[in-house]
């Protein structure tokens, strides 16, 4: 099949005119970036087909998106994916213009149009983790399939083959910040006395073991017994695993331990969280957090508050320690908020290195 007399006649380079319009909101997300000197298109090559190429000449706008940077998105749009394998042509044009739409997002973010700056899967990752943050997951794989296609031909050694090609990220609650711990623990006590103890329940099962949000289902008084460490009693709650059996958390916090072990000797055969008629309610602990927040006070998500366990758990116990108390099988939680846990000095390193050699 003949090359299309507009694709002999275009350079790998050829710049052409854009048209202002009205820019979309893009992401504050960290870029790579590489140098921009001069608009650079990719190379029409032979294997394209001219047919298919002339057919996504149809895409000329994107709503929403700076015409400065549509006009060249669609461009490389067009030109990369007439590369990729054959698809229908309503897949063509709902790929060809979810890439443009990406690429000209990416270019305002950038400042300048660098479709291989783009197409880096560090800001191609970083793109996805905004929308699924914005939007939820739908429509992601769908996206992170026709972007990885793109950038898999750009720089195919940051992508993995195509049938390697793993489900969108799903990144874990952020844990609660150590400030809104701290303003927690200091409304509990003079809150009305129901509230304040469902509270303080919350708190010291999520914070002290890390209980899952549906652990509270299964949690009752005799879930609490008590051990001794060096003197001191610490208390030690017995939660459920998400395999199945059961598994033992000591709570280090001496205060959370005590009340702990207080409301245990209250509650003994009942749940920690039932209701007047003994049942544990449904979303029982979403039902406090709206409690509070009718009050103009802060919400409490007991997902972020034991993902905050796990941080700080992280920063002290040994790795395997974590995972087993955590009942968790990856440390996923801990790349995604990465920032928030401690780098430690040569020194430190090599002492707690030493300490644990066996």
């Amino acid at each position: 099949m003949s090359r299309h007399p507009a694709m002999a006649a275009a350079s790998a380079e050829d710049p052409g005119p854009g048209t202002p319009g009205v820019q979309e909101a893009v992401p504050d997300v960290p870029v790579v970036k590489e140098p921009v000197e001069r608009l650079v298109l990719p190379t029409l090559k032979p294997e394209i087909d001219p047919e298919r190429y002339e057919m996504l000449a149809r895409i000329t706008t994107l709503r929403g998106i700076d015409q400065r940077f549509a006009v060249w998105a669609i461009e490389v749009a067009r030109r990369l994916w007439c590369l990729t394998a054959v698809s229908t042509a309503y897949t063509d044009h709902h790929a060809v213009r979810a890439v443009a739409r990406y690429l000209a997002l990416d270019a305002a973010r950038l400042g300048a149009f660098s479709y291989k700056a783009s197409l880096r899967r560090a800001n191609v990752q970083a793109h996805l983790k905004y929308l699924e943050v914005r939007r939820g997951d739908r429509g992601l794989r769908t996206l992170m399939g026709q972007l990885y296609a793109v950038g898999r031909l750009v720089h195919p050694g940051e992508y993995p083959v195509p049938q390697s090609l793993a489900q969108p990220h799903h990144y874990r609650t952020p844990a609660a910040s150590l400030g809104l711990v701290e303003e927690l623990y200091a409304l509990a006590p003079i809150l009305p006395t129901a509230l304040s103890g469902r509270l303080f329940t919350v708190l010291d099962c999520c914070l002290g073991a890390g209980a899952r949000p549906a652990d509270f289902k299964e949690l009752t008084g005799n879930s609490i017994t008590e051990a001794s460490w060096d003197g001191d009693t610490v208390a030690v709650v017995r939660l459920p695993n998400l395999a199945g059996g059961t598994r033992l958390v000591p709570v280090g916090d001496a205060k959370a331990s005590e009340r702990l072990l207080t409301l245990a000797d209250c509650k003994k055969s009942e749940y920690l969280l039932g209701s007047a008629g003994g049942l544990v309610e449904r979303n029982a602990v979403n039902r406090v957090a709206e409690k509070l927040r009718k009050r103009g006070l802060p919400g409490v998500d007991a997902a972020a508050l034991r993902n905050r366990w796990v941080l700080d758990m992280a920063a002290r116990i040994p790795a395997a320690l974590m995972l087993q108390l955590a009942d968790v099988t990856t440390a996923q939680i801990l790349s995604d908020q990465r920032d928030q846990l401690p780098t430690f000095g040569l020194q430190h390193a090599i002492a707690l290195t030493k300490e644990n050699v066996l």
